[in-house]
């Protein structure tokens, strides 16, 4: 399987694939294995993704099963960012997961050419959570070892939570879209403040 580059954020898209989690219930947009695999054939190709389709139509009781374990990651990959957000440090067991991922995740040890450049040559015999998720492991990873020069932010609205990497000039971004949640609650305090007049 050839992997391109990994955008070091990948980890928090991927956290982020349960969103308004201040909510009840939360959104989900992971139903199964075909969805996973979409959301990480955006991030590393279709091509790198066909072998584990194959794989997931073959056998489906065992891609269930790999996709519950994706899922488990995925909540340990959001509370470690979430603390690292609130300026604490990830949770034992969390860090011990994610260590233990990535350890039966495929090593980044060999390059080779594709046809837009240059990408990771990873081998995946035995499919797993950790195999398929290579690159949102190595994503966290790289994230969490430059996480005292990256700003991680959680949306400050208690709805949304979403975690983003701040890159703004001043690291004061509060708010996962200005768009959406910091529109939102724009128009509470202006309404608040009309409702007080």
């Amino acid at each position: 399987m050839l992997i391109a580059s990994v955008r070091d954020d990948l980890c928090l898209d991927f956290a982020n694939t349960q969103y308004w989690r201040g909510s009840a219930p939360a959104a989900e947009t992971l139903h199964g294995f075909d969805d996973l695999a979409g959301f990480l054939e955006r991030g590393v190709g279709a091509a790198a993704l066909a072998p584990m389709r194959a794989w997931a139509r073959e056998h489906p009781k065992k891609a269930d099963a790999l996709f519950a374990d994706a899922l488990a990651l995925r909540e340990g990959i959001y509370r470690t960012f979430s603390a690292l957000a609130a300026g604490k440090p990830a949770d034992n067991a969390d860090f011990a997961a994610l260590n233990a991922a990535l350890a039966e995740a495929p090593a980044r040890t060999a390059l080779a050419r594709a046809d837009s450049g240059y990408g990771w040559r990873i081998d995946t015999p035995r499919p797993s959570a950790a195999r398929l998720l290579a690159p949102v492991l190595w994503s966290a990873a790289d994230l969490l070892v430059s996480s005292g020069a990256r700003r991680i932010r959680q949306c400050a609205n208690e709805k949304c939570l979403w975690l983003f990497v701040d890159a703004s000039k001043g690291g004061t971004r509060r708010w996962c879209q200005m768009s959406s949640c910091g529109n939102r609650a724009k128009a509470r305090r202006h309404y608040s403040k009309m409702k007080e007049a």
